[in-house]
């Protein structure tokens, strides 16, 4: 081992996510000239390999950024190391040990350190004391250290007031394809949300916009696909979020930028912002957590549900924008039919995807402190996630499960749009209810318990339909509409279709015809028939599909683009009008 390289460990929750904290540190320590390596997991990866890996990277110093997701993984780990690699030195930080520190300290007598609260400075004085070997360590603020088997903690650390001190996270992005990029503007939150770990932390703290636009500037000129801010209320202050996206708008790039938000601060200079946005560049997340104003008062949610409504509708109706929702199930006073009309309070604005999480009694938090106080029982390992409270049994924690799963299936995958908002607007006015049923029908046929297709979700909601209501020619349309747009072939053999055989030979005419293509499929062009046909598929509908949904026969193509077979467009021809071209 070589006590002067230092590792830096991310253990993800999953593959596409990245570790922005650690990034930041070792950004930090780039003016100190320390030999600083970074290895990222997932929770997912083996242990062996995982293992394996941080003996060959010949560390001598191993760090561990903590979460929720990943402290059992990292105290298997910890464990280990110190028995392969016994002279290494480990320090952990993060979240999840910042809190309880001195317990997990005597739990785990393998740690060296634990950094608590804010890291980069913090961890840039410890290795200055590891790399000098002098110096005394009980004037390292926001460190806990082992000393011979006794558990010593130093005073709390003062957060970076100049937050600019503080480098650009990224060297390049050669590492993170397919990966999400984080990124944050300011640290901290006004709000005081009781489950939230940033209810402890003094306000908020800004990078500066001079700072933030040259940021804003690598992402776009780098081409990055998607940046995700971690800023817990990016709107908190309003002339400030909206310069940004202001900059981020006349920059002119493909960036998508993805921001939680409060709901009760969007007002008209926010919406006339979001209006100028071409389509797909901007991103929200809101937490409205539930739509029952004794919860929102017991967890310090000052948001009420009537007051953000108006406000969260404005923004969806914009339609340039994926807005996404969350409720959290488990909060003080939501009993069981609370929940049902918050979830539909919540459906009934319509978001691109609606969050159904379930509450986390995180260390340090004050709502784990007053659990007793609802008799809230949790599991005690992490995530810390809710099993009853005084007004949800456990049964009423599995039933919002199964919901949570069908609503992942069925709405959130934008699989099944069509289809599903004809059965809440016809037969089922209480979304709640609808999933509710549909997950009794789903175990009953023994379905959760197994891996199955996507499109036997499709054949199950069609006899769902069948055994409950009726399936009209109107639903069988639009669900074989859902399939064809999502997944493309092989229609499964419940859903009604025309005979395709009976105009395949119009369909080689057409196409044959360079006005047709030339008019209709421009991308097509000087391609031969055969060709055309790779980025083409059709079906014939008993409606007008794209239209009002008038009766009458129309053929519906789906045409890709050649230069990156992504599909681009759909088109329709009444049925009379394309047999006659």
């Amino acid at each position: 081992m070589d006590k002067n390289i230092f590792t830096l460990i991310a253990l993800n929750s999953k593959f596409i996510h990245s570790n922005l904290a650690l990034r930041y540190i070792k950004s930090y320590l780039k003016k100190d000239n320390v030999n600083i390596n970074i290895l990222e997991f997932s929770i997912n990866d083996s242990f062996d390999n995982v293992l394996k890996k941080i003996y060959l990277s010949n560390s001598g110093v191993i760090c561990f950024s903590c979460y929720i997701w990943n402290r059992e993984f990292v105290m298997k780990l910890g464990r280990s190391i110190k028995k392969i690699m016994p002279d290494s030195i480990i320090v952990l930080g993060g979240p999840e040990v910042s809190y309880d520190v001195e317990y997990t300290m005597s739990e785990n007598p393998w740690i060296d350190y634990i950094i608590f609260g804010e890291g980069e400075k913090t961890f840039s004085e410890l290795v200055t004391y590891l790399e000098s070997g002098s110096g005394d360590i009980q004037h390292i603020n926001g460190l806990v250290y082992n000393d011979n088997g006794i558990v010593k903690l130093n005073k709390p650390r003062s957060p970076i007031t100049n937050l600019d001190e503080i480098p650009f996270p990224y060297d390049d992005f050669n590492d993170l394809d397919n990966k999400i990029i984080y990124y944050e503007t300011s640290r901290g939150c006004p709000f005081k949300c009781q489950y939230c770990l940033s209810s402890l932390e003094p306000g908020v703290r800004y990078f500066s916009l001079e700072k933030v636009y040259k940021d804003i500037d690598i992402f776009i000129d780098a081409s990055v696909k998607q940046v995700k801010l971690v800023d817990r209320t990016f709107n908190c202050n309003k002339d400030r979020c909206i310069k940004i996206m202001d900059y981020i708008l006349s920059k002119n790039g493909n960036t998508n930028f993805h921001f939680e938000i409060s709901g009760k601060l969007i007002d008209s200079d926010f919406l006339n912002i979001v209006k100028k946005a071409p389509k797909g560049i901007f991103q929200f997340e809101i937490g409205v957590q539930s739509t029952n104003n004794d919860t929102l008062d017991a967890i310090s949610r000052m948001e009420s549900f009537k007051n953000i409504k108006y406000n969260i509708s404005k923004l969806i109706d914009i339609g340039n924008c994926h807005i996404h929702l969350d409720l959290i199930a488990g909060l003080p006073h939501e009993d069981i039919k609370s929940f049902e009309k918050s979830f539909n309070d919540v459906y009934s604005l319509q978001p691109q995807m609606l969050q159904l999480g379930f509450l986390k009694l995180l260390r340090g938090s004050r709502l784990r402190l007053d659990a007793g106080k609802h008799v809230i029982s949790y599991n005690d390992h992490p995530p810390y996630e809710v099993l009853s409270t005084k007004y949800m049994s456990y049964k009423d924690i599995l039933d919002l499960k199964m919901i949570e799963n069908l609503v992942e299936i069925f709405y959130n995958s934008g699989r099944f749009n069509k289809s599903l908002l004809y059965l809440m607007k016809e037969h089922y006015t209480n979304p709640y209810h609808f999933f509710e049923s549909l997950g009794v029908y789903y175990a009953n046929k023994d379905v959760f318990d197994r891996s199955i297709k996507i499109s036997d979700h499709y054949d199950l909601l069609y006899n769902f339909v069948s055994e409950n209501i009726e399936v009209s020619p109107l639903f069988n349309e639009l669900l074989k509409f859902d399939y064809f747009k999502s997944v493309g072939s092989n229609i499964p053999s419940c859903i009604n279709r025309f005979d395709h055989s009976t105009i395949k030979t119009s369909v080689n005419s057409f196409f044959k015809n360079e006005g047709n293509i030339n008019n209709n499929f421009p991308e097509l062009q000087f391609m031969d028939v055969r060709q055309k046909l790779k980025y083409i598929r059709f079906e014939v509908f008993e409606i007008d599909i794209l239209g009002d949904l008038r009766q009458g026969r129309y053929i519906l193509f789906s045409v890709k683009n050649p230069k990156d077979n992504i599909e681009e467009r759909l088109i329709s021809f009444h049925m009379n009008k394309f047999l006659n071209f």
